[in-house]
């Protein structure tokens, strides 16, 4: 019996153990400044809004609207709470804009589009009711990938 309650008890001390240190990487350490410091610091960079921002795996994340109104991921040096400086000259084209840089001939019934990674993921049926996805650069407008589905 005192073997089983030995046993429990140092499981209970290992999982307590375990757990704290897995949030350790969540909680700001002594050296970095505080939350508030970092959002000033955000909007005086020149970034129009904050949707959020938490400390995390020992940086400051923050998700953040820029000046073109685009949602923008930063990650924050919590020691000096250093914003980088939000982008020049990397305005991304509109969904419409990617829609019409796909081919009419290759693409005759567009079925999703879809913005992620710095591209928009066209789906369509060709002439031939085949399946195609087209990748667009959501920078340049070039298309960057084409592929059929088997």
């Amino acid at each position: 019996m005192n073997k089983i309650l030995g046993l429990i008890l140092t499981i209970v001390l290992t999982v307590t153990t375990l757990s704290s240190n897995g949030f350790a990487a969540d909680i700001p350490n002594s050296t970095a400044l505080p939350l508030a410091k970092v959002v000033n610091n955000i909007y005086s960079q020149g970034y129009s809004g904050i949707n959020k921002i938490e400390f995390d795996d020992g940086v400051y994340k923050a998700t953040v609207i820029n000046k073109d109104g685009q949602e923008q991921y930063l990650y924050i040096d919590p020691t000096t709470a250093a914003v980088p400086l939000p982008k020049q000259g990397t305005k991304e084209i509109n969904m419409s804009q990617a829609i019409a840089a796909v081919a009419q001939d290759r693409c005759k019934n567009i079925t999703s589009v879809e913005h992620y990674n710095g591209a928009y993921k066209v789906e369509c049926l060709d002439a031939n009711s085949q399946q195609v996805e087209v990748l667009v650069d959501a920078v340049s407008g070039k298309i960057s990938q084409i592929s059929y589905d088997d």
